[in-house]
Formats: C-alpha cells, structure tokens, sequence
C-alpha cells in the first residue's frame, strides 16, 4: 500500500496582502513558520520514507521545516508548482479588475481555455500536476511520502482523488495553510482518503484561523 500525504505550505506575506502568488515567491510569515513547526511535531510521528516538495520557496521552505530531525530526503519536483499566473502575480485581485477587468473576466468566466496573461490555463495545469502525482505513486510504491505543495496544486489533486471535475471557482476553496491530508492508493491503483485539510495540529494556537 501506497500512502501519500498532503500539506499546503505556510502562509506567506502575499498571502496576507491577498496577493497572486503563482510561481513567484514571497516569504513565509512567523505565522506561517510557526505552522509549519507544528505540523512537524504531527509529522514526527509519522514513518515517511521521503518528502516531495515543490521547488518554489515557500514550499521548499515549509517541507524543511516540517521534516524536522528525519534522516529522509526532500525531492524537488517542478510538477507540483502552483499555477502560472503570468503578468498578474504579484498583484491584488482588485488591482486586476482595475488595469485588466476583460481578461480576468474572461478568465473567471472559463480558466479552462483561457490562459493568465503569460501563464497557464486551468486545463494546463491541473494536467501538470495529475502528471507529477502519477510519477510520484509510480516512484514510491509501498512507501510513505509526504508531498509539500500550493492550495490550487491540492485542489487538483483532490479533484483527482475524489473523482469530480474541477470547477472555475477552484481558487475560493482550497486548503488551509500546513494542514494535512491523506490517502491510500493500492496496487490497482485505488484511491482510499483517509483524511483531508486536517488541522487539528494548530488548533488552540495563533496558527489557526
């Protein structure tokens, strides 16, 4: 049996500001490290023969932190990449409206067909990140891994799991930042959850909201 973990990296200062992030980086607040340092002591309990992480900072920053004084590799994998925002990351959601209202209705309206300016589509990148988890269970059959990844990559790999079409309000609902998530996959290549955006690691502190 396959088990893969699934957590969101710590929040971010864009985060805060509710700014695009997509393939930019913006550093992990103290909240967001604190988090992270929490779900480590979750983490410790778990036997994890390795963690796959997405190469951008805020992740990369994240799987260190929660790997802890675990003797096990972090592997970076570009799949597992938030999306491509293109000319909007960086930016606040208002300020989009305000200098590009067309196209990001356009883009609200269908993400699927239609590109963020210099970036990915909806279609582009849940295909990119179905690719790199299928690489990952393939790798790692009968193992335990840990991927540390964004909340659009989670979404999409949820659609995955629990087998539904992923919908243009994708961005409203994703996971909570360091919680944590699970599955099952066995050698037919069946998916069991076991659990998903659990948070009870961080609850009673100033990491929760």
């Amino acid at each position: 049996m396959t088990r893969i973990y699934l957590t969101r990296h710590g929040e971010t200062e864009w985060n805060r500001q509710r700014r695009f992030q997509g393939s930019k980086n913006s550093e992990l607040t103290e909240k967001g490290i604190l988090a992270a340092e929490l779900l480590a002591s979750r983490v410790e309990e778990i036997d994890l023969d390795c963690i796959v992480s997405s190469p951008l900072k805020r992740a990369y920053q994240t799987a260190e932190i929660v790997r802890g004084n675990k003797k096990i590799d972090i592997l970076k994998h570009e799949g597992f990449q938030e999306i491509n925002l293109g000319n909007f990351e960086g930016m606040r959601w208002d300020e989009i409206e305000d200098m590009h209202g067309d196209i990001l209705h356009r883009i609200t309206e269908d993400p699927f067909n239609n590109r963020y300016p210099n970036g990915e589509n909806l279609m582009e990148f849940y295909n990119r990140v179905e690719k790199a988890l299928g690489e990952v269970i393939d790798r790692c059959r009968d193992k335990s891994v840990l991927i540390v990844a964004h909340g659009g990559t989670i979404k999409c790999i949820e659609s995955y799991i629990r087998k539904f079409k992923i919908n243009k309000d994708w961005m409203g609902n994703v996971v909570q930042n360091c919680s944590l998530s699970c599955f099952e996959v066995n050698d037919d290549n069946e998916i069991k959850e076991i659990f998903y955006n659990d948070t009870e690691h961080l609850k009673g502190s100033t990491a929760y909201n």
